[in-house]
């Protein structure tokens, strides 16, 4: 659950921070066109100083004779002064049809928006009205007003609302991220499922439906090749305790009349000599065929040595005990399933307890049966996994226990019992117990 709470805050982290570069590229964009076109702007010489430049003479109007016209309309396309009548009084290359007298509304008009497509500027003097006039299509010119306490608000709530925004866009990353991590541990808890040796099927629906859909198809595979093992092991099993049951009496006899040739004393030494090395080779026969369906003490302390070396055994400490009697237990069944099932229980020790655990692996035969237990003294099996495996009743909320399902149909499958319960004081317990087969040498 960890990796998907850092992959949400990851997300989310990530999504503000895009959210304000984004922000902060417009902010940029707009400071560097309006630096850009305002020095441009600032180029030319305002329209305030012109009107003041303009001075009043014996000739009439004129600019101040310091720069030419030229210098001082540079960047306009042209200028005239207006009395308070509206006539034309002064003007620099105005146009013909503008040279005229003009009424207070025309002036008023042009004043605010264009005069005849010209976007102007207008500056009131002692001598009248000065107008200078742009080139067409250099400057948008309109008059934008709005309500004061409108501007007001929206000034003081731009912080709020960008803080909102922000909170939205989190919120939403957040949502739809949980929503898809629920999807993940759903896959993840069926990958658990698998490699446990379980078979699931994962709802298809969602943006991780095609990784579930292969979940699926790879649980299939898994639980048909499964299926294909069992039966195979199942028809080696019946295979070999065929053969070794029906090779055992042929072989006893051949055992025992080795025996009386070697000790007649009325045979030729060389006789007796190689009726020796019959019984013999038939001995050594016999424990081969013992071996086939032998699960003894080197097979267990393999299964631990093997725990220890897997990168689990760091959270946890392995102890083997086998009974002296246990050692010479025969069992009629598949190593491998065997082996299966305390590997299970091995690493459900390791997993499901959050600190370091003593485990111990002990065999003990018991008349006719052998008892395998693995116990623990970390948590423990919770309550409703000890109901659902007691009971075979499974609830809404109880944990994953199909590794444990698995372990039981092992068990079941060689004509044993499976029990789970707590330890004491403290931890988990299994104890598996297992028919053992007669003994080839009591026959």
């Amino acid at each position: 659950m960890k990796t998907f709470t850092r992959m949400i805050g990851r997300y989310v982290l990530a999504t503000a921070a895009v959210v304000l570069l984004v922000v902060g590229l417009l902010l940029g964009a707009v400071v560097y066109l309006g630096l850009h076109y305002g020095e441009a702007t600032d180029s030319r010489v305002r329209i305030g100083t012109l009107a003041e430049a303009l001075t009043p003479t014996a000739d009439g109007l004129q600019l101040d004779p310091a720069r030419t016209p030229a210098d001082w309309l540079q960047g306009y396309a042209w200028a005239m002064a207006l009395d308070d009548d509206g006539s034309v009084i002064w003007q620099h290359d105005l146009p013909q049809n503008l040279n005229k007298h003009y009424t207070a509304s025309e002036i008023a008009s042009f004043s605010r928006w264009y005069l005849d497509d010209w976007p102007v500027f207008c500056w009131t003097a002692d001598y009248g009205l000065f107008v200078a006039a742009l080139p067409r299509g250099s400057v948008w010119k309109y008059n934008i007003y709005n309500n004061e306490q409108l501007m007001n608000a929206m000034a003081a709530g731009m912080l709020p609302a960008l803080a909102l925004l922000l909170g939205v866009a989190a919120a939403c990353c957040l949502l739809f991220s949980w929503r898809g991590a629920r999807r993940l541990q759903t896959i993840a808890a069926g990958l658990d499922t698998v490699a446990d040796g379980g078979t699931i099927r994962l709802p298809t629906d969602g943006f991780a439906g095609e990784l579930a859909d292969t979940v699926n198809r790879t649980s299939e595979q898994l639980r048909r090749r499964n299926e294909i093992i069992a039966r195979r092991d199942d028809a080696r099993t019946s295979w070999i305790a065929g053969v070794s049951h029906d090779v055992r009496t042929p072989l006893a006899l051949i055992l025992g009349w080795a025996e009386q040739l070697e000790q007649d004393t009325a045979l030729p030494a060389a006789a007796r000599q190689k009726a020796c090395g019959i019984r013999t080779q038939s001995e050594k026969l016999r424990a081969l065929i013992e071996d086939l369906n032998l699960t003894s003490k080197q097979r267990l302390r393999r299964l631990a040595a093997e725990f220890c070396d897997s990168p689990l055994a760091a959270r946890c400490t392995v102890a083997l005990e086998i009974a002296p009697d246990a050692d010479k237990a025969i069992l009629d069944a598949d190593a491998a399933l065997l082996a299966r099932a305390v590997e299970n229980l091995l690493h459900n020790a390791a997993c499901h307890n959050p600190g370091p655990v003593q485990v111990q692996l002990s065999a003990v035969r018991t008349g006719k049966t052998l008892r395998i237990t693995i116990a623990d003294d970390g948590a423990g099996y919770p309550p409703a996994v000890l109901h659902a495996l007691q009971t075979g009743e499974a609830g809404e909320n109880t944990p994953h226990i199909l590794g444990l399902h698995v372990v039981e149909q092992i068990i079941r499958a060689h004509g044993g019992t499976a029990a789970f319960a707590r330890n004491a004081p403290r931890g988990a317990k299994a104890v598996l117990v297992l028919p053992v087969t007669e003994d080839p040498d009591a026959r």
